[in-house]
């Protein structure tokens, strides 16, 4: 159940990154496979065709797409029971999809097509660069450990290998460039962090700019608040703030409540480890004793056995003690 939850979790996170949205355009052609990459950053899955249509492979999961329809060319769609969302893809050009939410009115994200078939072109969890290797400098380094860390310490690898990103970004982009992707980063890793006030890697994702994230995610949760109690939104004080927030009001609400039920789920476990524990303990304890008390018989009867053997020896002539 703890496995389902947290491919839930990462099932909104991967919504998050790739955008959301329906809006139909004119322009369309069939979906090639291949990997694809996220426009601006390094989030990648990889598309293979099927006898029904599309597998599109993340890292954490495979999605099955099916045809959206007549009326839909080269679109194809998948729903997901446990964020209770349809997910779309649709091909652009031979080398550019664009992922979406099926919701009216949200705008879909591009991803690009790299060379080669998936098989021959793996793609790692941050862009190695033509050397194979991060770009030099303190930056790069930061990229390096949380790669690491990604592989070292699995149950967090997609918290690590989104801060390896946000470094290799850094690393190579402008600051204002190396800004924006961080605080998507961090609106991201929001979703899934223990303490949702602290960056959980400030020399990849600086303090200040998890800050901005988490204004941004408040203001959102304020919006969806006052649709809830049917009154109109206040202004946002920072419309561009409002531009970047990647992921809508009813997902972070959603992302809340899952992740309460993972805490309420964990305690619950936690709880009946502990009374089979004791029930383990107490079982042991009475196994204990009861050997303890048949051994003391056991000497006994052998202690009077032996008596009765020198009683009978002696003919009768010694009394039994």
């Amino acid at each position: 159940m703890m496995k389902s939850l947290v491919r839930a979790i990462a099932g909104m996170m991967t919504a998050m990154m790739l955008g959301a949205g329906s809006a139909a355009l004119a322009q369309s052609a069939p979906v090639e496979e291949g990997t694809y990459v996220l426009e601006g950053g390094s989030y990648s899955i990889t598309v293979e065709k099927t006898a029904t249509g599309l597998m599109v492979k993340e890292p954490n999961k495979d999605s099955p797409y099916q045809p959206a329809g007549a009326d839909r060319p080269d679109t194809y769609l998948f729903f997901n029971p446990n964020t209770g969302y349809t997910y779309g893809i649709r091909g652009i050009d031979s080398q550019t999809i664009e992922a979406f939410k099926d919701v009216a009115g949200n705008v879909p994200t591009r991803l690009k097509r790299l060379g080669g078939s998936p098989a021959a072109r793996p793609i790692r969890a941050i862009d190695p660069g033509p050397s194979g290797a991060p770009a030099e400098g303190a930056d790069a380094d930061v990229a390096r450990k949380y790669q690491a860390l990604s592989t070292s310490d699995p149950d967090n690898a997609q918290s690590w290998t989104a801060c390896s990103a946000a470094a290799l970004k850094r690393s190579i982009a402008t600051g204002a460039e190396a800004d924006t992707y961080g605080m998507q980063v961090a609106q991201m890793l929001r979703l899934i962090a223990v303490n949702g006030e602290v960056t959980p890697c400030p020399d990849a994702i600086p303090q200040t700019l998890w800050d901005k994230a988490k204004g941004i995610d408040d203001l959102g949760k304020g919006d969806a608040a006052a649709r809830a109690a049917g009154t109109t939104p206040a202004p946002a004080p920072d419309a561009d703030r409002a531009d970047r927030l990647r992921l809508n009001a009813d997902m972070a609400a959603k992302a809340a409540a899952d992740a309460e039920r993972i805490k309420s789920e964990k305690d619950a476990y936690a709880a009946a480890l502990a009374e089979s524990q004791r029930a383990q303990d107490q079982y042991q304890r009475e196994r204990e004793a009861y050997e303890a008390e048949s051994a003391r018989v056991k000497a006994a009867q052998e202690a009077y056995d032996a008596q009765m053997t020198r009683y009978r020896a002696s003919g009768g002539r010694t009394t039994p003690q």
